[in-house]
Formats: C-alpha cells, structure tokens, sequence
C-alpha cells in the first residue's frame, strides 16, 4: 500500500514539474535597457509601474526586467539601434540622441511649434500614423512624448540674452538644437546628459540646452550655477519606448493586447505630466544655490526672429529626402506658406 501511495505521489509530483516546465516555457522574459538610473523620475514613476502592470495584465506571461545606467553595454546613443537589432527587447531613450535617424520626429525640436510638452506629445500622437512611422520600422512605438521647455543652465551666472551666448561652449540635446545655438552665435557640443555633470564641472563647456527636470535626476545643481527659463522658444526634447517589433509579433494575442492597452497616447501623457512636474521641482531645488533668470518677453520675440529661418531650412533639407515636412506642419497647426 505504501508502495503503491509513494508511486502516485511521485507521478504527482512528475506531473507538476513538467507541467511548472510547460508554464515556465509560457514565460518570456524581455528585457528593457535605459542609460538613466533607477533614481530617475521616468524609471521610478513610468517605466517601473508600466512593467508591473504588463505582468499583472498577462498573468505574468510577460516579464519585463529593468537593466539601468547601460547595464547591457554600450552607449545613450546606441539604444535605439539596440532595439532595431533585438539585441534588447525594449529600450528607454532619446530620439535626438541619434537625431539623423529621426528626421521626422526631429519636427517636435523646431523653435516655438508647440506651447508646451502636452500639446507636443498629442501633437506627435496625431502625426504618428502616417507621419512618423517611418522613423520607427523594424520597433514598435510604446510611448513617445515631449519633455518641458528646454533653457540654459550655466557653470557661472546666468545668460540674460542671445548675446551671452557667442563663442560659448553649449551642450546639444539634438541636431536640430544644435543648429539653434549655433545662429545664436554659440560653438554647439553635442552631448548626453548623461556627461554634462562631468563636463561643466570641469570647464569642457560654459554651458548647456537642456529641460530642467534633468536638475534633481542628474544632479546639476551641484554644477550648474545659473539657469535660465526661456519659455518656448527652442523646441523640446522628444522621449521614446520602443520594443523590437519581431519581439512583440512573437508574444501571444493576449501579450499583445495587454501592451497595447497599456502603452501608446496614455503613457506618453503621463510621462509629460511627471516631467513636467519635474522641472518644476528642478527650478525650485537650485534657487538660493544659483542665479535663477527668466528671459523676458522682448529678448524672446528677438531670438524667435533670429531663429525663423531654422524652419525654412528643415522643410527645405527633408523634403529633398521625400519627407512631407511641409504637410506635417500644417497637420500640427504651424503656419507654412
């Protein structure tokens, strides 16, 4: 009788572990790769959360495991081609980073377009299909949204007008910020964000473009010793989930489904709210520790003026590439002739 027990039990426990193996078969984990860390706003308040909730919503068929600060290797400017590729399942990055792989999304960096990150993230959700589609094959977008206004932040006072800045050495978010600074009369670097700490600090540049909310995540106030609010006048940053689009066709309809519910124009709005709300708290963190200084409303109709011929050139440069550049701008409401 015993015998008879202690091989029912062990066919039992047969069947359970192969059908364990059989579900954990079921179980994919992918893997998700950012050059922020885990203190970043985005990575806490975003990318975590959303991750959780993939697992909830797919009874854990889908695991998306966070790899931090570069964790898998390589470079920022090398996450985009990594989820092309598929050497990472998902990646958290900047467009601008590579910004000539993007000639589309470039459009949300042109001086003055939009008011402010949630009318650039909606207006980038509207011209998405067809629009910039283009700029995305081989990955499938799960969130992309707009940051707040870029400004100025300095190694020494802050700058008060266009004219502070010639000859000055300015981090670049972005090709097309780049080119802002450069009309302006600065020498243009493009850089990271991740390497403005280092580089200010040691007098590589007098300054940098980029949206405050970096202040807290990189901790610039430490570095920085002035900062100035522009409005928006210099475009924004643009920021982008995507997952490598035969990574999401091999996942189950239910998998699909479950990220499809969870992503796209809501995420994206999100994330504009907690960058927004950053900033805010990145200006808040430097007063006292720094010269805080807003450009007043004529030095930002001058600089605006200067900058005008910035959008010319761009519908100018994409269309020659059979970009409808001068159709998107329409789209999104700018006045083109």
């Amino acid at each position: 009788m015993s015998r008879r027990v202690g091989t029912t039990l062990a066919l039992v426990a047969g069947a359970a572990a192969v059908l364990g193996m059989a579900s954990g078969a079921k179980a994919q984990e992918l893997r998700l790769s950012t050059f922020v860390p885990p203190v970043h706003v985005i990575y806490r308040e975003i990318i975590t959360p959303w991750a959780q909730e993939i697992a909830k919503a797919t009874n854990g068929e889908v695991k998306i495991t966070l790899y931090p600060s570069m964790q898998l290797g390589g470079k920022p400017p090398d996450l985009y081609r990594q989820s092309v590729q598929g050497a990472v399942d998902f990646v958290f990055t900047l467009p601008g980073y590579t910004s000539p792989a993007f000639p589309r999304v470039q459009m949300i960096e042109l001086p003055g377009l939009m008011p402010d990150g949630v009318a650039a993230t909606n207006m980038m959700w509207d011209l998405l299909d067809p629009y910039l589609l283009p700029d995305f094959e081989g990955t499938k977008v799960i969130a992309l949204w707009g940051a707040e206004d870029a400004g100025w932040m300095s190694r020494s006072g802050a700058f008060k007008t266009m004219d502070d800045l010639k000859g000055k050495r300015m981090r670049a978010p972005s090709a097309a910020q780049a080119k802002q600074l450069e009309v302006m009369g600065a020498v243009p670097i493009a850089m990271p964000i991740t390497q403005v700490y280092q580089n200010l600090e040691r007098g590589v540049i007098d300054g940098a473009m980029l949206p405050f909310s970096t202040i807290v995540d990189f901790r610039l106030g430490e570095v920085g010793k002035g900062i100035t609010v522009t409005g928006p006048l210099f475009g924004r940053s643009s920021f982008l989930i995507s997952m490598n689009k035969q990574k999401y066709d091999s996942l189950s309809p239910a998998a699909r489904a479950a990220i499809d519910k969870t992503s796209g124009r809501g995420l994206s709005l999100k994330a504009t709210e907690v960058y927004l709300k950053r900033a805010e708290s990145g200006i808040q963190s430097i007063k006292g520790k720094a010269e805080v200084y807003t450009l007043p409303p004529a030095e930002q109709a001058r600089i605006a003026e200067v900058l005008k011929p910035i959008v010319a050139d761009w519908i100018k440069q994409n269309e020659a590439k059979g970009v409808p550049a001068r159709d998107m701008l329409r789209k999104a409401g700018y006045p083109v002739n």
